[in-house]
Parts: C-alpha cells; sequence; structure tokens
C-alpha cells in the first residue's frame, strides 16, 4: 500500500514538472492572461513538440507560421509569436485567407468555422506537411492535428494521430502524454477507409 503511494506522488510531481517545462509557469506580479493569450501560448508551445520530416524545409529558412481567419484569439497568436524562435529559425507570421497556398509553412493555426472552407484548408494542409492547430472539439475531429478546448475554465487540448500522420508530422510523446483525447480522424464523417 505504501508503495503505491509513493508511487502516485512522483508520478503526479512528474507530471506536474512536465508542464511545468512545457507550458511555463509564470510567476510574479504579471497580470493575469486572457483566454486568447493563453490559447496563443499553447499555439508557440505546440510549435517546440512537433516533428517534420527532415527533407521538408532548410534550417535557413523562417520558421512561417500561417494565421487563417480572424478573431481575438487569432490577434493574440499572431502578437504572440512575433518575437519567437524555434530552435534557431525566428518564426515569421502570416494572415492568410483559406483560399491561399499553405506552400513553405510549417504550421497553420485555423480559425475558420465554415465546413467547406476547413475542409479545404486540412485537405491542402495534409498534403503540404502543415501542423494545424484550431479551436473546439470539431476541429480535431474534422482532420485537425491539434484543437484547443476550453473546459471547466481551462485551456485542454485534443490531437489527432491519424491527421498527424497523413501530414508526415511526428507529435512528441511529451505532448500526447498531456492530451486531453488522442483521436484518430479515420473514422470522421467523408474520410475514406
Amino acid at each position: 500500500m505504501a508503495g503505491a503511494s509513493v508511487f502516485r506522488r512522483r508520478f503526479i510531481t512528474r507530471r506536474l514538472l512536465l508542464l511545468t517545462l512545457l507550458f511555463g509557469v509564470r510567476a510574479g506580479a504579471q497580470s493575469p492572461m486572457n483566454e486568447s493569450q493563453v490559447k496563443a501560448m499553447f499555439v508557440y508551445n505546440f510549435l517546440k513538440f512537433v516533428e517534420w520530416p527532415a527533407d521538408s524545409h532548410r534550417t535557413s529558412d523562417p520558421f512561417i507560421v500561417l494565421i487563417i481567419g480572424d478573431g481575438p484569439t487569432a490577434d493574440a497568436t499572431e502578437q504572440f509569436l512575433e518575437s519567437k524562435t524555434i530552435g534557431d529559425q525566428k518564426v515569421s507570421v502570416r494572415r492568410t485567407r483559406w483560399d491561399q497556398s499553405l506552400q513553405g509553412a510549417r504550421a497553420a493555426f485555423v480559425v475558420e468555422s465554415d465546413g467547406k472552407r476547413l475542409h479545404h484548408i486540412l485537405d491542402a494542409a495534409a498534403s503540404a506537411g502543415v501542423l494545424t492547430i484550431g479551436e473546439g472539439e470539431g476541429f480535431a475531429t474534422r482532420g485537425g492535428v491539434i484543437a484547443l478546448l476550453v473546459e471547466d475554465r481551462k485551456v485542454r487540448f485534443d490531437v489527432d494521430t491519424t491527421a498527424a500522420q497523413v501530414a508526415r508530422l511526428r507529435v512528441s510523446s511529451k505532448l500526447l502524454a498531456l492530451t486531453h483525447a488522442v483521436r484518430s480522424s479515420t473514422d470522421r464523417p467523408g474520410s475514406q477507409q
């Protein structure tokens, strides 16, 4: 019995440490972040825990993140990413429309609710090897790779591992360990078996 208690405490301690390492805990007299700012921070941290195929981009190129759509989270994400780097690469944020090319991008934060437009974006992103991040449970069930959710006033996320594989992306096991739900889009409406 005592062994199980020690094991559980160690598990909880490791999980808290991992959360701190992945998403950082801001201490001090800073003002609290609003939901859009927290989501923007999550988007940035997701970029650090995904691997793209070695032949997909040169390390001398900027790390291009597209923002497709408008809204407070899109604005907060653009502002948050402006001065960031991923490894040695400077992040370059570009706003784009749903029907524009995703060529050269590593990731796309998608704020689009129209089903046909979203389907077009997700298909193009999968073909181009672009990580897609969006909002709401429906995003992951429609083929987006990472979906941000708000439950009990806390931001959580789902990962669709099938969508990641189709885009030739590898999501870190460290990130998957923190996922609210790991999904597979093979059962989504309109997917081919």
